[in-house]
């Protein structure tokens, strides 16, 4: 409703003439954040909100649906032309390419049992490099003599063509090639199929002679360097054998090894016998051991290969008497003890002999081991020459294995490329001297009648997805750049809250702010005019545009009406005193509509107050030519005054009165808030003097008047206007006002445009939903309440109403675009 907000290309941007009061905005804890997508700043912006997105598809379906509906049809279109008249057909044909039973240079392993690797490189055919090859197979060099009689160039050809490795059935059969040729003429391309196929072959038999034949030239070259140097390692080998003496450098090493560790066992034996000669000595020493336990000692000594019983220790026959008389004496002294007393003269006399034998006897002993320990001593040391003789030759035998293995293998290796190289030479020369063909075509070449290009199939797929995208894409662009609400019923969806009414669009009341015009006077003037009574100046032309006709004045009359019967019904057990009307952002036709609610009561006979509480800016004095040296201002800071003393009565309007704003306070938001205003509030609905107090607020989003107000109130109207808010600032100023508290009474819409989508319709309806807060700018806001009122400018003059098909076809668009915005 145009006639209700100002110009869409006013922006009060000045900067503020007086302290404003910052609010902060907080989130409903029962609600996901929802972003404006009209907003500003926040940090929820850089988050795409998924729900917003389909709720904005399924705002705008016509336009998907259509949009879908256009891509499915041209991709119809453009597939049923290319198919009559410009269709593609597909033949092809399939190439062996390897023996599937015995293919050669299929491994590493498989070319050394056939041939070797001389086979293999002579061949160049070391791996299957299938990309390659099918490069090779679309190159101009081979598709040269093709192109001449088909009068083609080498790219265009290569470009119809496609070879692939596989089967028709089976895709992983390496070995064989598919050849696809594509055209429009179906009899010409067969025979380019033919041809090719030829061509292929003859490629292919050519390039097989030409390897072998270089293959042949390699194994020739090769030959004498093999030969020479077969020679060379087997007279090396000779010479190391007669140089070293040796002929079997591993088994004589083994032979050695045991000599080395049977030595060693000797020397271990002797080291062990010299140490049991030197304790039985220090047993002889020390008078530890007997004649009988000397004679053990003797006994159990070991014996070693050639070296006699017991090292050379021995009992000579002196000593053996020596032993047998002390054994006999220490016989004769025991019985003696088992007789006789110890002092009788026996046994002393045995003892005594006894004395006399024990220092001769252990002097023989002490001569004994010492002989033996000498004569192991030299034992000793020979062994451990020996050893050491051994040790040193066969330190010496790993080297000579290393170096005889060395040439052995040399030999082995240069005699087995000997013999791989000339059963390999055998084998091409055979090849050579055959003229069979390497490959096979094992498919042949083949037209298939139907087209297959274009695919009805595969491109009504690829339109239908194309069609969702871009009717998506469409969908989406067009609610941002019409990102608002078309109807009431769209706006009552959105936002799941009671819708009290809509307010339609009259162009009578065009232009009211920015002219300043006195909407009473010409209201009175426009009702004259319609009942038939002449104007002040029937000449003129634009005064009687103004005039309001009868069929504007009924919808405007039957809308506030109907609100004023939705606000009834919406408490029937207490009726509403006090509702405020509030908006989400300024210039959306508050204060017009407050005005109008209030002459429509008054009409019918309510008693009503319409209070300004926009003291930042107040605009109902402009309204209805009233004063405001006196208002609400005053009454909230000078105690001495009475709110009967500052109401004013409008004239020729009996019970509806009015409190103008006053004079603009410092700080608005803390004199709404104040205990004064309370009191004031109770005051005036305690009066029993008004059937209904109107407030008229600033918009609730980025200032704190209106929340502080309605706090102190019987409910709030949200107003929203069609076709002008972004849709996401509503939805914020609902949390907004939840958040704060204050009850919200419903809403109220307003058309700023004829054509409106359902601008006659009327009703209410209920339903609550969760919301959270978007992005807006505050400042707009603050700037507007801070700056004076703007410049009037003169109405554009309207031009002549334009003709011809391009307006024609404009004015059809139009009513496209609205028919799918409906």
């Amino acid at each position: 409703m145009s006639n209700l907000i100002s110009r869409p290309g006013f922006s009060p941007g000045a900067p503020l003439a007086e302290p404003t009061q910052w609010v902060q905005v907080r989130e409903l804890p029962d609600g996901p954040a929802v972003a404006a997508s009209g907003g500003s700043g926040g940090g929820g912006d850089d988050e795409i909100d998924l729900r917003e997105l389909w709720r904005a598809l399924r705002r705008r379906r016509k336009w998907v649906a259509v949009t879908a509906a256009g891509v499915v049809g041209l991709t119809l279109l453009v597939t049923a032309y290319q198919r009559l008249f410009r269709p593609v057909y597909e033949g092809s044909f399939s190439l062996l390419i390897s023996d599937p039973i015995n293919s050669e240079g299929r491994s590493s392993a498989n070319a050394a049992l056939q041939g070797g690797v001389f086979e293999e490189l002579a061949r160049n055919t070391t791996q299957a490099d299938l990309p390659t090859l099918i490069e090779v197979l679309r190159s101009p060099a081979l598709l040269q003599p093709i192109t001449q009689r088909y009068n083609l160039t080498a790219a265009q050809l290569a470009d119809r063509i496609a070879i692939a490795p596989g089967g028709e059935r089976n895709k992983q059969a390496e070995g064989v090639l598919h050849v696809t040729v594509t055209g429009r003429d179906p009899v010409d391309d067969e025979r380019l199929l033919g041809d090719l196929s030829v061509a292929y072959l003859q490629a292919a038999l050519t390039q097989r002679q030409q390897r072998l034949a270089d293959g042949i030239n390699f194994l020739d070259r090769q030959a004498p360097q093999l030969q020479q140097r077969s020679a060379e390692l087997q007279q090396q080998l000779a010479a190391f054998r007669e140089r070293h003496n040796l002929l079997q450098p591993s088994e004589e090493g083994t032979a050695l090894r045991g000599k080395v560790v049977e030595q060693g066992d000797a020397v271990r034996a002797l080291n062990a016998e010299r140490s049991r000669l030197q304790a039985v000595r220090q047993s002889i020493a020390n008078g530890t051991i007997t004649a009988t336990g000397f004679q053990e000692a003797i006994g159990t000594g070991p014996s070693t290969a050639g070296g006699g019983q017991n090292q050379g220790l021995s009992v000579a026959d002196a000593n053996q008497g020596l032993l047998e008389q002390l054994t006999k004496l220490d016989q004769q002294l025991a019985d003696a003890r088992a007789r006789f007393t110890a002092d009788s003269s026996i046994v002393q006399g045995l003892e005594a002999r006894r004395r006399q034998l024990l220092p001769l006897l252990r002097r023989n002993q002490l001569e004994a081991v010492d002989s033996a320990l000498g004569l192991n001593a030299a034992r000793l040391a020979t062994a451990r020459q020996q050893e050491q003789q051994l040790n040193a030759d066969f330190r010496q035998q790993p080297q000579l294995i290393r170096q005889y293995d060395q040439l052995q293998q040399s030999l082995l290796i240069a005699n087995d490329n000997l013999a791989s190289f000339l059963k390999t030479r055998e084998t091409f020369q055979l090849e050579l001297a055959q003229r069979s063909l390497p490959w096979r075509v094992i498919s042949p070449p083949t037209i298939n009648p139907n087209p297959v290009s274009p695919s009805v199939p595969r491109n009504l797929a690829l339109g239908t997805l194309l069609g969702l995208v871009a009717g998506a894409g469409a969908g989406l662009l067009r609610d941002r750049l019409d990102h608002v609400f078309h109807s009431p019923a769209e706006l009552r969806e959105e936002l799941q809250q009671p819708l009290l009414g809509h307010i339609p669009h009259v162009p009578f009341f065009a232009g009211v702010r920015e002219q300043k015009r006195f909407l009473l006077e010409e209201l009175d003037r426009g009702i004259a005019g319609a009942t038939g009574a002449e104007s002040a100046d029937p000449a003129d032309e634009a005064a009687e545009l103004l005039k309001l006709s009868g069929y504007q004045r009924f919808f405007y009359q039957e809308a506030f009406r109907n609100l004023f019967t939705s606000l009834r019904f919406l408490n029937s057990d207490k009726p509403l005193r006090s509702v405020a009307l509030t908006s989400s952002i300024p210039a959306e036709g508050k204060s017009l509509v407050n005005v109008l609610l209030a002459k429509t009561l008054a009409e019918m006979g309510q008693r009503v107050l319409l209070v300004d509480a926009v003291m930042r800016k107040p605009q109902l004095h402009h309204r209805l030519g009233l004063n405001n040296l006196v208002g609400l201002s005053n009454l909230l800071t000078e105690d001495d005054l009475h709110w009967r003393d500052v109401v004013q009565t409008m004239p020729n309007y009996d019970g509806w009165t009015v409190l103008t704003a006053g004079r603009r306070p410092p700080d608005p938001a803390r004199l709404l808030s104040s205990p004064r205003m309370h009191q004031l509030v109770a005051e005036l609905a305690a009066s029993q003097a008004f059937d209904l107090i109107l407030y008229d607020t600033p918009p609730v989003l980025g200032l704190a008047d209106a929340a502080l107000l309605a706090e102190q109130l019987d409910g709030l109207m949200l107003l929203v206007s069609l076709e002008r808010v972004d849709r996401g600032l509503p939805r914020e100023a609902v949390a907004r006002i939840r958040s704060s508290g204050a009850p919200l009474l419903g809403l109220v819409t307003n058309a700023i445009k004829q054509d409106s989508h359902g601008a006659p319709a009327y009703g209410y309806g209920y339903g609550y939903g969760q919301y959270g807060y978007g992005a807006y700018n505050a400042g707009n806001a603050y700037a507007y309440y801070a700056t004076s009122e703007p410049t009037p400018s003169p109405a554009a003059a309207s031009g002549p109403t334009p003709s011809g098909p391009f307006a024609r076809a404009q004015g059809q668009w139009r009513r496209f675009v609205r028919w799918v915005d409906r």
